[in-house]
């Protein structure tokens, strides 16, 4: 029985970390990624191919990551979200609760990849969760 890979795109404006998450990410069988730069390219994709979860970088040149997580969930794009920022003092909004995004979904960079990859199978009720 062949089971289908799980859909992930990963959102980041900075080239090195788009790669550096695709390049550990890749090596799982139950994953199958796609990248894009900005927020406005990633619903342009979602549209022809959505995704069962997102990683967003939350600063992002013209639409930020709240703003596309809010589109894509409301546009029925991607179902679940991970937040990958390198702000220190970034904070939730209820916009982002309301939408069952906790803590255990928000990243620090650097982050620890074994413990994103953890988020990522449990989110998406994957073995190895």
């Amino acid at each position: 029985m062949t089971v289908t890979p799980a859909r992930l795109l990963i959102l980041d404006d900075e080239e090195r970390i788009r790669q550096l998450l695709l390049d550990y990410l890749e090596d799982f069988d139950e994953l199958s990624l796609r990248a894009c730069e900005s927020a406005e390219e990633a619903l342009e994709e979602l549209a022809r191919e959505p995704a069962d979860l997102c990683i967003v970088d939350m600063r992002l040149p013209g639409m930020n990551g709240q703003d596309f997580i809010l589109a894509a969930k409301q546009r029925g794009l991607c179902h679940h979200f991970i937040l990958h920022t390198g702000s220190m003092d970034f904070r939730i909004t209820e916009p982002l609760f309301a939408l069952g995004i906790t803590e255990r979904d928000l990243f620090l960079k650097p982050s620890d990849m074994g413990h994103m990859l953890t988020r990522v199978r449990q989110l998406l009720h994957l073995p190895g969760a």
